[in-house]
């Protein structure tokens, strides 16, 4: 999990207000450790676009950013340079994608307040942060979802759980309207145990209008998430959220195997 800290130093901003938008950090290994450098590692070709850009400041586009902060990240090991770039030019100008951005929105000068919040953002990822946690949101299938650490990240795969499940109910509800005489479906209640960030639960309130869920995680500030992410999707009726640890089972004794049966789907 990233840590505050654990493979940079503390950060230099270039605080000339015509260099705001060629922000960035520069380190480099030496023995027992990480040093900052005494400047920043440019290509030749990015400090004469500083210079340029010094000469002519406000005409800094999207383009020109995504394309500087990916040389940035690439010079200092961050992976996935261009694809975090993108995630966070394309999400201070409100954009999902930074390839949904038309040719004005990518070729228009960008305002001081977008360049300085690109350069915090940048700062952030220069930490190796995840994109998630920089952002502080995430979409997970079609919803935008809150992301904080500690909470775990929800995984691309855990997307096809959730498609799976939903499938899998379809199907019940196909079989059964092909019967000559359908009897009544009970609405889904769906147990998800360890809800982190809530996407999983939440995803099946939003594909099943009619199920509801109990959401358990042992982490306070998980289950403090899934109720923020609940509420901004106002999802809040339909889900019972509890801190609790599970493998302590001794005063959550209701939730046996025996009585699983009449949650689970």
């Amino acid at each position: 999990m990233w840590k505050p800290g654990t493979d940079f130093t503390a950060m230099r901003c270039l605080t000339h207000p015509l260099l705001k938008r060629l922000f960035t950090l520069s380190l480099r290994r030496v023995p027992g450790g990480l040093s900052q450098s005494k400047s920043p590692i440019l290509s030749p070709k990015w400090s004469s676009l500083r210079q340029s850009c010094g000469a002519r400041p406000g005409l800094v586009t999207a383009t020109d950013v995504v394309n500087y902060w990916q040389k940035v990240f690439e010079t200092n090991g961050i992976p996935e340079a261009r694809e975090s770039s993108e995630c966070i030019v394309s999400f201070v100008l409100g954009a999902k994608t930074f390839q949904s951005l038309n040719s004005k929105s990518l070729h228009a000068p960008l305002t001081a307040v977008q360049q300085e919040q690109i350069q915090q953002l940048s700062n952030k990822r220069l930490e190796r942060m995840p994109v998630q946690y920089v952002l502080g949101e995430w979409d997970f299938q079609d919803l935008t979802l809150k992301m904080k650490p500690p909470v775990f990240i929800p995984r691309p795969e855990t997307e096809d759980l959730v498609s799976l499940v939903v499938e899998e109910e379809s199907q019940k509800h196909e079989k059964n309207s092909g019967l000559c005489f359908p009897v009544p479906v009970p609405h889904p209640v769906i147990l998800e145990i360890g809800c982190g960030s809530g996407a999983i639960a939440l995803s099946l309130l939003c594909k099943l209008p009619q199920s509801q869920v109990i959401a358990i995680d042992k982490e306070e500030a998980a289950v403090d998430l899934t109720r923020e992410n609940a509420q901004r999707l106002q999802l809040q009726e339909r889900i019972h959220i509890l801190h609790h640890d599970v493998s302590y089972s001794n005063s959550f004794h209701c939730y046996d195997p025996l009585c699983l049966s009449s949650f689970l789907l």
